[in-house]
């Protein structure tokens, strides 16, 4: 089966100059954990994650191991104090730029390889040759793939 037999074509975007904060809103709203952000020609030029909006959130101190007792610090008023300076940044500055891209030809076993191998967000974005957005596929996707045939579906 190709990627283009079960890839969400009316998918959830993010513009490179849209506020982080919105972009939360937007992914919380439709129950996303990441959406692809596009550039004004409609290439895709990267993706804003809940990861990549928390892996922005925690201070690099914490991270790095810096703090030694990190259960004394005030983690509610760390985590707010660093969301909002994010939540004001342009998406284009928060975003992973290198997304895992596919072509809408490509099968699901080697999009399911890739997303093992290459990415940690559990997605792929798909786009055609001039990196224009055509859809978005993920993991659930192709899993709820194998179920719909289990239970007697589709498995071209």
């Amino acid at each position: 089966m190709l990627v283009k037999n079960i890839m969400v074509t009316d998918a959830v975007i993010a513009h490179v100059d849209d506020a982080v904060g919105d972009v939360l809103e937007k992914m919380r709203s439709a129950s996303l954990r990441m959406v692809p952000v596009i550039d004004q020609n409609r290439h895709v030029v990267g993706v804003i994650s809940t990861h990549t909006i928390l892996e922005k959130t925690v201070p690099n101190y914490i991270v790095s191991g810096d703090l030694n007792q990190i259960s004394y610090a005030p983690d509610l008023g760390i985590l707010r104090k660093q969301y909002d300076v994010i939540a004001c940044e342009k998406a284009s500055e928060i975003m992973d730029p290198k997304p895992l891209t596919v072509g809408e030809e490509e099968s699901l076993l080697s999009v399911a390889a890739a997303m093992i191998t290459y990415t940690k967000h559990e997605y792929a974005v798909v786009i055609d040759a001039q990196h224009h957005l055509l859809g978005v596929v993920s993991a659930g996707d192709i899993l709820d793939r194998l179920k719909l045939t289990e239970q007697g579906g589709d498995d071209a």
